[in-house]
């Protein structure tokens, strides 16, 4: 191999070159761009010295010349008459190696779970979740687990709870399950629940800003008929849901999926706070209920958007199967049997809902079941009336819960002791003396 230092002058760009003139801001001309700022120029240009052609490396000339401002080269040198350097030009852009696929995802995959930023492998996040996906998910059995309502009377739960056995600051044991009484915007509240633990998939349902209000007498005589955080100022509530999802990102392993439900009023703020916290949207799924809101808006909804995220230069874990979609399909009739980003999911007898956003189990265990695995951790610092840990349950995740409101929490307790026979334990009180 004949190796020289060129001057860029001699250096000429092959007029017949078919492939594509890349551009700054280009996607794949980034890459080169970025893989050249890390690793060099380690690839060197091939250039006809019979012809002052360039047979290979166009678009590293671009960037070293024009991005870096190099006056010069190392070049790979070859002598050809035209003919032969214009098939030499063909076979560089066309003849390379086949990979291995499950070689190339498992050492993806290792790259990532090393914390390598895989921005800098040419591949893009689509091509790697899919890799991965195809040859390291779990079996078709993990995601045939199946769950049921638990049908839980949350009013008459409610109704026992004349005085909270709970208090601010508390953690509780449930089961396999923790639950805490505590602040999700408060860094030292989320590191006394996690302990040390990552979630390997976030689900939540933070206020929406909307001022909803329960139908329960109970909650109503207690003045606690509304969720909490649920009626801000505009700029109070985008602070608070930046201190959420900075906590979420801090909680969560570099390959978890987040889940958002959200508003579509206040989409915007809810993605403005999430890339703020490096977290990256990646779509929107769709929740179809089976009944409408009650009002007189022109149109009346009935569904409910949920953003699916991840940490920005990650790869979620994925174990669902390749015909999942963005509609989202379960407890109602439909010709199409497969789940699309729209979910369709009966609330089944929503007379029995008494938190104002209480979500069914069937409609949480798709997400679960399509990003984690069992004995995965679950985080969802908005507890309600323990939906997500209830799930967690029956689908043998383990669930790591927060939840501001000490009724609703004593609410989580009575739920899953009724369904496990489990008691709560008390690890940890605050301040004794409260």
């Amino acid at each position: 191999m004949d190796i020289r230092i060129i001057p860029i002058e001699q250096l000429n760009a092959a007029l017949y070159n078919p492939r594509v003139d890349l551009q700054p801001g280009d996607p794949e001309y980034e890459k080169l761009r970025r893989s050249l700022d890390e690793f060099g120029y380690v690839d060197p240009i091939i250039w006809n010295e019979q012809t002052g052609n360039m047979v290979g490396g166009h678009q590293r000339y671009k960037v070293m010349v024009h991005e870096k401002g190099c006056t010069e080269l190392a070049v790979s040198v070859v002598n050809l008459d035209p003919e032969r350097e214009r098939l030499l030009n063909l076979a560089l852009n066309k003849v390379s190696g086949r990979w291995d696929d499950e070689a190339l995802a498992q050492l993806l995959n290792e790259l990532q779970e090393g914390g390598a930023d895989l921005d800098l492998s040419g591949f893009d996040s689509e091509e790697i979740g899919e890799l991965i996906t195809e040859f390291n998910g779990m079996p078709d059995t993990e995601i045939d687990l199946q769950v049921v309502e638990d049908d839980f009377d949350v009013q008459g739960a409610l109704d026992q709870i004349k005085e909270p056995e709970t208090r601010r600051g508390d953690v509780w044991q449930l089961g396999q399950h923790v639950l805490m009484c505590g602040d999700s915007m408060n860094a030292e509240d989320v590191a006394r629940l996690m302990d040390g633990i990552k979630a390997d998939l976030v689900v939540t349902d933070p206020p929406y800003n909307v001022a909803v209000q329960s139908d329960s007498a109970r909650l109503a005589e207690a003045g606690t008929s509304s969720i909490m955080n649920d009626d801000m100022p505009a700029e109070e509530f985008a602070g608070f849901l930046h201190a959420i999802f900075e906590q979420y990102a801090v909680a969560m392993e570099p390959t978890a999926a987040i889940y958002v439900f959200h508003p579509s009023s206040y989409q915007r703020e809810f993605e403005d706070a999430m890339n703020a916290a490096g977290i990256t949207v990646r779509c929107q799924c769709v929740w179809v209920k089976n009944v409408a809101t009650f009002g007189w808006a022109q149109y009346r909804w009935k569904h409910e958007p949920v953003f699916y995220a991840y940490k920005k230069g990650k790869v979620p874990a994925w174990y669902g199967d390749r015909t999942q979609t963005t509609v989202w399909r379960a407890g109602l009739p439909t010709e199409d049997p497969l789940p699309e980003t729209v979910w369709e999911v009966s609330k089944g007898d929503v007379t029995k809902y008494v938190h104002p956003t209480q979500k069914p189990l069937e409609l949480l265990a798709i997400p679960i079941r399509n990003s984690s695995r069992r004995g995965d951790t679950v985080a969802d610092f908005f507890g309600g009336s323990g939906s997500t840990l209830m799930t967690c349950e029956q689908l043998d995740r383990l669930c790591r819960t927060m939840e501001l409101d000490p009724v609703f929490c004593d609410v989580i307790k009575l739920r899953h002791q009724a369904t496990t026979g489990i008691e709560p334990v008390l690890l940890d009180r605050a301040d004794p003396e409260s």
